[in-house]
C-alpha cells in the first residue's frame, strides 16, 4: 500500500502566500457548504490556484481541514493566554476577569460558527477529529487550572483539578447554548448570569 504523503508547510515566501490562500479558502468553504460537501477542486478553484498546486501541499481534503482545525483551536488557546491574569489579580476584580474570558470565547465562536458546528458533528464519527478537540479541551482545563492556582489564596476550592473540570465545561456548554440554540432570553443576561455563578462557585464566601 502507498503511503499517504504528508502535508509540506512551504518556507519560500512564494508557496507560503499560496499555502495560506489555500488554508483561507477551506476555511471559507468548509464553514459554508461543510465538510462532506467541499471538494479538492473547490477549494483550489476557490483559492484561485490548479488542482495540483493543492496537493502539492496537501494529500487531500482532510489534511487541510486538520490544518485548519489546529489553526482554529490555536488562535482560541492564543487569545486566552495573551490575557495578563497579574492585572486583574492586583486590583481585585475577578469578576472582569471571568467576564473578559467568557467574552473572548464568544467571539472566536463568531467568527466561523458553521465550521464549529462541523466539527463538532464529526467528531462524532472521525477519531483524528476528535483527538484535536480532546487535546484542545483538555489544554483549556489547564488553563483553567493554572488560574485557579493563582487565585489558591483567595478561593474556598480545595479540588482544583475537579473545579477547572466544572468550570471549564460550564462556560462552554452556556457559549454553545447562546451560539447554536434558540433562547429566549438576552445573551448579555445569560453572560452576565454565567459570570456571576462562576465567579460565586470559585470565591464562594471569600470576595
Amino acid at each position: 500500500m502507498t503511503k499517504k504523503q504528508s502535508t509540506r508547510t512551504p518556507r519560500q515566501e512564494r508557496s507560503r502566500e499560496t499555502w495560506d490562500r489555500i488554508v483561507e479558502a477551506g476555511l471559507a468553504m468548509f464553514s459554508e457548504k461543510g465538510y462532506y460537501k467541499t471538494t479538492s477542486k473547490d477549494v483550489a478553484r476557490a483559492a484561485g490556484v490548479a488542482i495540483g498546486s493543492f496537493y502539492a501541499y496537501f494529500p487531500d481534503k482532510k489534511e487541510l481541514f486538520k490544518v485548519i482545525l489546529q489553526y482554529y483551536q490555536d488562535k482560541i488557546k492564543d487569545s486566552l493566554t495573551a490575557i495578563d491574569i497579574n492585572l486583574y489579580i492586583s486590583t481585585g476584580d475577578h469578576r472582569r476577569f471571568i467576564r473578559y474570558i467568557i467574552d473572548r470565547l464568544i467571539e472566536s465562536h463568531e467568527i466561523y460558527p458553521d465550521l464549529h458546528q462541523e466539527v463538532e458533528v464529526m467528531a462524532h464519527s472521525d477519531a483524528e477529529i476528535r483527538d484535536i478537540l480532546k487535546k484542545s479541551k483538555s489544554e483549556s482545563i489547564d488553563i483553567t487550572r493554572n488560574i485557579l492556582a493563582q487565585w489558591k489564596e483567595k478561593t474556598a476550592i480545595t479540588d482544583i483539578n475537579a473545579a477547572a473540570v466544572v468550570i471549564e465545561k460550564s462556560i462552554e456548554g452556556v457559549v454553545h447554548c447562546i451560539m447554536f440554540s434558540d433562547i429566549d432570553v438576552d445573551r448579555e443576561r445569560v453572560i452576565d448570569e454565567l459570570t456571576e455563578m462562576i465567579h460565586g462557585y470559585i470565591f464562594k464566601t471569600k470576595s
